[in-house]
């Protein structure tokens, strides 16, 4: 990375950690309780939190969430298309396209050609792809773990039932 890259990646942590510290010092009553704000805005900040957690923990495995999603659809579903992750992901094609060469330029995933189709190329993970998942994946457990330390396993679960419904709702899809 050059000097100049480093010091804005720099500058820019300072200023996160600077909004960080603001966002700690407000008076938490100044916005209300948490319980009386809309649900997509606390789902939102949820979401925040745990992309910063994840980014932090797959910063130093050089992977993004993103990245980690990918490789993990892939472990779940060998053999998709660039073209079905896209739509999983609500992606353009061109963004997983790079996403897709970035990962194959490291020797994480690779594509091979769909024997009924010619040409359709199927992705899959190598072996290294694999190890770094397994790696990412006991990181990916420890933030889920931390996030869940103050419930039961019956509410936990109690919440995923909820989330998988509130998943199903929105159109979303279980499969690959």
């Amino acid at each position: 990375m050059s000097a100049k890259k480093r010091e804005a990646a720099d500058v820019s942590v300072l200023e996160r950690e600077r909004t960080s510290a603001a966002v700690q010092t407000a008076s938490p009553t100044s916005v209300g309780p948490p319980e009386k704000w809309g649900m997509i805005y606390l789902l939102a900040r949820i979401f925040y939190a745990m992309r910063q957690k994840s980014e932090d923990a797959l910063r130093p495995h050089n992977m993004t969430p993103m990245q980690f999603t990918i490789l993990d659809s892939l472990k779940r579903w060998n053999g998709l298309s660039s073209a079905e992750l896209s739509r999983r992901f609500r992606v353009t094609p061109q963004t997983m396209g790079e996403m897709i060469g970035n990962l194959e330029r490291r020797a994480l995933i690779a594509r091979v050609q769909d024997p009924a189709n010619r040409r359709a190329l199927r992705l899959s993970l190598t072996d290294a792809g694999e190890r770094l998942l397994e790696t990412c994946e006991s990181e990916m457990q420890a933030i889920e773990a931390q996030m869940f330390e103050q419930m039961s396993a019956r509410d936990v679960e109690s919440l995923r039932g909820r989330l998988c419904g509130l998943h199903d709702r929105m159109g979303l899809s279980f499969d690959g």
